[in-house]
Formats: C-alpha cells, sequence, structure tokens
C-alpha cells in the first residue's frame, strides 16, 4: 500500500475526535471539524494494520481508488 497515510483529527487540547481518514496526498485531506485539525500519524504501516484488523483491508482500497477515505472509529482510552 505505497503511499497510504493516515491522518488523525484532533480538538485542542489532545482530544481526538472520532474521525480518521487515509490518503494517498495531503492535498485529499477534507475539511476538519471546527477548532480541529489532521495530524499525521507517523507510525503507521498499513500491511501491519491490515494484519491486526483484517477488516481494514476494504477501507485502505476504497482510499487508494478515490484518493481518501475518511472513517469514523472509537479510541479505546484503556
Amino acid at each position: 500500500m505505497a503511499g497510504l497515510k493516515r491522518y488523525i483529527e484532533w480538538m485542542s487540547r489532545g482530544r481526538r475526535t472520532d474521525r480518521v481518514v487515509y490518503v494517498l496526498t495531503e492535498r485529499d485531506l477534507p475539511m476538519p471539524l471546527p477548532g480541529a485539525e489532521w495530524q499525521l500519524d507517523t507510525k503507521f504501516n498499513a500491511a501491519e494494520e491490515i494484519l491486526r484488523d483484517p477488516s481494514l483491508e476494504t477501507t485502505h482500497r476504497a482510499a487508494l481508488e478515490k484518493g481518501s477515505q475518511l472513517v469514523l472509529r472509537q479510541w479505546n482510552t484503556n
């Protein structure tokens, strides 16, 4: 999945929203929610993520085909 990147949307004070986007280029990022910004996940590895959660293969494929794919994710706070 060469070139695929993951961005996580953050609010002020380090709070995450529930939005994650997979993109090929930064210009494919959607507009963030008011008061939020997109932060590149520098530790993202598409192959490792699919091994952990095979259901994400569909999400990654859609991002590769369309240039971006926005998903909602519940964050584990434990």
